[in-house]
């Protein structure tokens, strides 16, 4: 990757609905190179997709939950038993394969306490193999997620 390459990174993952010519004009660069170069970001697998970036708060989405979840066993069988049920749950948000204590970490939205409340009763607790789960609450977020930063050579 050279200096456009990661200027076109960083531009789209600041705001991807930029059409090319904009991107093109950032980034100091032809349109036709501009989108060259998208389309070879694309086919590398390291532009994975495109997504807008939503307010939770604006949807009632006002409770945000880290659920620690330990399983009974790390045999390969019974994580990958856990991994495709959490597929099957839109309530949970993110999944993240952990170190430490806890084997997995999620990440769940909610309205309230009280919807919080179904989504571990109807979701989390049927999870297949877990022997223990610990959830925290985001008092208030500090800093949203904005991207990752592009290593510069």
């Amino acid at each position: 990757m050279d200096r456009a390459d990661i200027a076109i990174l960083e531009a789209l993952q600041d705001d991807s609905s930029r059409s090319v010519a904009q991107l093109a004009d950032l980034v100091g660069v032809s349109s036709s190179a501009c989108h060259r170069r998208i389309k070879a970001l694309e086919e590398g697998g390291i532009i994975t997709g495109y997504a807008a970036q939503v307010d939770s708060g604006r949807l009632g989405l006002k409770l945000q939950a880290f659920v620690e979840i330990t399983l009974t066993s790390q045999s390969r069988e019974a994580m990958d038993r856990f991994e495709r049920a959490v597929g099957d749950f839109d309530d949970i948000l993110e999944c993240h394969l952990m170190s430490g204590q806890a084997d997995y970490l999620l990440r769940v939205a909610a309205i309230d306490l009280e919807q919080y409340d179904r989504i571990h009763r109807d979701c989390l607790a049927r999870l297949p193999g877990v022997s223990s789960m610990r959830s925290a609450f985001a008092i208030r977020r500090i800093k949203r997620w904005q991207g990752y930063p592009v290593p510069r050579g």
